[in-house]
């Protein structure tokens, strides 16, 4: 019997809270300087590897799931053209003689879903600033990742832009860590995990 597809996004973000506990104690251990700044930040830019990384894969299984009846979608409007017998025949269709998917930048994501999805529903279900936030989130990967001049000039551009950081936080995993909100503290960082969280629960719903 299919499970509802909210369990997907609950998995997901129960992973992303096991990220927030390592972040905590790396912020811990600073305060307590029992590490330095390079080392949270090269802890910031593990976990944020690990985050978006395991979107992409929440994708991919929410999405595959569907296909193979695994997941049943709650809106009615969710109405997979086609259905496969198991997980293995759905990846290789999709991938079309390629090793895997990119799912990200997401209107890869939004291509694919219109061939096996009526509508290319859910996945065509976000409004542009949710789709913005993907895209932000994955120029950030890229940049982590990354550490070719373009992928620097474009977040440069598109992510710093005309933000009033210190030089020193003008960069990848220092700019994680800057301050979103003070009131709730939050870092961008856990704006950017929250909001790909809450994606995912819309994607489910």
């Amino acid at each position: 019997m299919p499970k509802p597809a909210i369990n997907c996004a609950n998995s997901f973000r129960s992973h992303l809270i096991t990220l927030e506990f390592t972040r905590k104690k790396g912020e811990y251990l600073v305060s307590k300087n029992m590490i330095v700044r390079r080392d949270i930040e090269q802890i910031y830019k593990g976990l944020w590897l690990d985050a978006c990384c395991s979107f992409e894969q929440f994708i991919e299984q929410l999405f595959i799931g569907l296909l193979v009846e695994r997941y049943s979608h709650p809106s009615k409007d969710v109405v997979p053209r086609i259905t496969f017998h198991s997980d293995a025949i759905a990846t290789d269709i999709i991938c079309s003689g390629n090793k895997y998917v990119d799912w990200l930048p997401y209107d890869r994501t939004e291509k694919i879903a219109v061939a096996y999805f009526k509508n290319g529903l859910p996945f065509k279900s976000l409004d542009q600033s949710e789709k913005n936030i993907i895209k932000d989130i994955y120029q950030i990967r890229n940049a982590v990742a990354h550490k070719s001049d373009y992928s620097q000039k474009l977040f440069q551009e598109k992510i710093i832009g005309s933000l009033a950081l210190p030089p020193r936080d003008k960069f990848p995993a220092p700019f994680l860590r800057t301050v979103f909100r003070v009131s709730p503290s939050q870092t961008r960082y856990e704006n950017y995990v929250i909001e790909m969280a809450s994606i995912a629960t819309k994607l489910c719903q």
